[in-house]
């Protein structure tokens, strides 16, 4: 048996009695077959490297970043995690995460930083990182975002950023690969959806894809969540808060 970590490390809420801030974004720390995987950056830098460094992550310790989609919220962070480096990192991401600018039209990687990345792109095919933990295809060709898929003993574990294109639509790619789903952790754009609707979103991931385990934050928003506790009952999903860890046992 092995074992992995899930470590919220951005989100609008922190956890309380820490020195941890939130913002505008995700970010979460992978920690898995030896290796670790940083997935998105959140929108602020200062506020991702002052997290890292009160849960003393040291950036040049994190093996490869992954993007999941072209938005400031999700990659937003990297310049100021690239700066924390001495070392060169690989960045899995689609393409088009790369023409995302700044509010002033700045590029979202300094000239100084760039030499530091290796691009390596995601589109329409698994991505193994490693023994545990996988990338998935684009979910389809507007927002061309990804997910990551970690395996553990109970079933896979769906790590979603904003599930822009439906997270059923997510959880279908997923099922096709992996035989059960067992948690699905992040977020999901649920806040403008309306109570029938959410109910209904809610009871195909927990009966057509049998996920058990339903762990928020970020795009799912305070408000969406509510939804989803008003769907299934306020026990049946957990907050996930920067410094929150999530522990797995893997194969």
């Amino acid at each position: 048996m092995g074992k992995a970590e899930i470590l919220c490390l951005y989100d609008e809420g922190a956890k309380v009695g820490t020195h941890l801030i939130g913002g505008a974004g995700c970010s979460f720390l992978i920690d898995v077959d030896g290796e670790r995987t940083l997935f998105d950056t959140g929108s602020r830098g200062n506020v991702l490297v002052r997290n890292m460094s009160e849960l003393e992550i040291k950036a040049d310790s994190v093996n490869r970043v992954v993007i999941s989609h072209g938005s400031i919220k999700h990659i937003g962070g990297l310049n100021s995690f690239m700066n924390e480096r001495k070392e060169k990192v690989e960045v899995y991401s689609n393409p088009s995460s790369w023409n995302v600018k700044r509010m002033f039209g700045g590029s979202i990687i300094s000239e100084e930083n760039e030499p530091g990345i290796i691009h390596r792109y995601v589109d329409n095919e698994w991505v193994q990182l490693s023994k545990n933990l996988f990338i998935t295809p684009i979910i389809n060709s507007n927002s061309k975002e990804s997910a990551l898929v970690l395996c553990t003993n109970e079933g896979a574990v769906v790590i979603s950023a904003c599930g822009h294109d439906g997270i059923v639509e997510t959880l279908k790619v997923v099922s096709e690969r992996f035989d059960r789903i067992y948690a699905l952790v992040g977020g999901i754009h649920l806040r403008k959806k309306k109570q029938p609707e959410v109910n209904l979103i809610v009871s195909e991931i927990k009966e057509s894809f049998g996920v058990r385990k339903l762990v928020m934050n970020g795009c799912t928003t305070a408000e969406g969540i509510q939804k989803m506790r008003v769907a299934i009952g306020n026990d049946k999903v957990v907050d996930l808060f920067v410094g929150d860890r999530l522990d797995f046992q893997t194969y």
